[in-house]
């Protein structure tokens, strides 16, 4: 049984090693993918910004009717 936990407990810890050494690597290889994946954010970004700008407009519009009543 401790033998079996002493294996267990040695593969894991390569593997935590292996998996946080080549990982900067192996995420540093897709240049494509990030930027693809920004664009799409900045594109989002830009559709929540033109759909909120008329609603708040209005929102203004009706608080500054409600001030005046």
């Amino acid at each position: 049984m401790k033998k079996i936990f002493f294996y267990l407990f040695y593969i894991l810890f390569l593997s935590i090693i292996f998996i946080f050494s080549f990982s900067l690597k192996i995420f540093g290889a897709y240049p494509k993918l990030v930027a693809t994946m920004m664009d799409a954010f900045e594109s989002i970004k830009e559709w929540l910004i033109a759909i909120a700008t008329p609603a708040v407009a209005v929102a203004v519009r009706h608080w500054s009717f409600y001030e005046k009543i």
